[in-house]
């Protein structure tokens, strides 16, 4: 436990006495029955609080377990619809003909920033169940959380050159070059989380030149985040936040606002949606 937290303690101190981390939003989280059975929502917050993340971007498997975290604290919850009843879903879904009903009906009930992590690979891209819940995102200004290679990805646009897509874990191919020649292909719709990829783009927490240097050439375009895919991701949640924090603290100030917050703020900036009339 001491050396999980000698991170946050390390990034404390550098900040100086009495200083803040600047805040964070974390772009991909999960909150999954295993969660939720060892952490309440009040001590999800308290995690939150503690690493000076002021908003959560989260999904679930049951999805219902994101809308109690959103209701426990709907300033700092942003909820996206997972379409897993449970993990062992994940390699399945997409030949289910039934979900994207399901799905329609789960949007109606619910407060909902997006829909996925929706894991899927080439060979399934054109599946017409993926096809149905990227119309139903972007019919409804939703964001959709992509687990996929590249050819998922432009599958997505094709179906809806409107659609805003979060690209989790820097893709599958997680190099400069590759992920360059999607932004540039879609400039507007796709943005890509950093999430797990934190020793690949910066051993031993410091960022390599070429990753710099792509940050700073799409400054508007990758967002942090941690992936809280285990209970043990959360039970450490306050060191990963530190080690993010670590590797962006040298760019600079513009550059880690984005980074840590703007990008993200941006990303999810139709939620919550506007109050009905009555």
């Amino acid at each position: 436990m001491m050396r999980a937290a000698l991170p946050v303690l390390c990034l404390l101190g550098s900040l100086g006495a009495g200083a803040s981390p600047p805040p964070m939003i974390d772009a991909h989280a999960h909150y999954s029955a295993p969660d939720a059975a060892a952490f309440t929502p009040a001590e999800v917050i308290a995690r939150l609080d503690a690493a000076g993340v002021r908003q959560l971007a989260v999904t679930s498997s049951p999805p219902q377990l994101a809308q109690h975290l959103y209701r426990h604290a709907p300033g700092r919850i942003i909820p996206l619809l997972g379409v897993y009843a449970s993990d062992l879903d994940k390699g399945r879904w997409v030949h289910d003909a039934g979900l994207p009903a399901r799905v329609a009906a789960q949007l109606e009930r619910g407060s909902w920033a997006g829909i996925g992590e929706l894991h899927l690979f080439a060979g399934d891209a054109r599946q017409p169940v993926f096809e149905q819940l990227v119309r139903l995102a972007a019919a409804r200004r939703l964001v959709l959380m992509l687990h996929g290679d590249a050819e998922v990805i432009e599958r997505a646009f094709a179906i809806a050159p409107e659609v805003r897509v979060l690209w989790a874990h820097l893709g599958t191919r997680p190099q400069p070059a590759p992920l360059a020649a999607m932004l540039d292909r879609y400039p507007a719709t796709l943005w890509i989380d950093t999430s797990v990829r934190d020793e690949r783009i910066a051993p031993g927490g410091a960022l390599l030149p070429e990753w710099r240097a792509l940050f700073e050439r799409y400054p508007d375009r990758f967002v942090a985040a941690v992936d809280t895919f285990s209970t043990n991701r959360w039970q450490h949640y306050a060191a990963v936040v530190a080690q993010i924090r670590g590797w962006i603290e040298p760019l600079p100030q513009p550059l880690r606002n984005r980074l840590l917050h703007d990008n993200s703020a941006r990303l999810f900036d139709a939620f919550p949606p506007p109050p009905a009339r009555p």
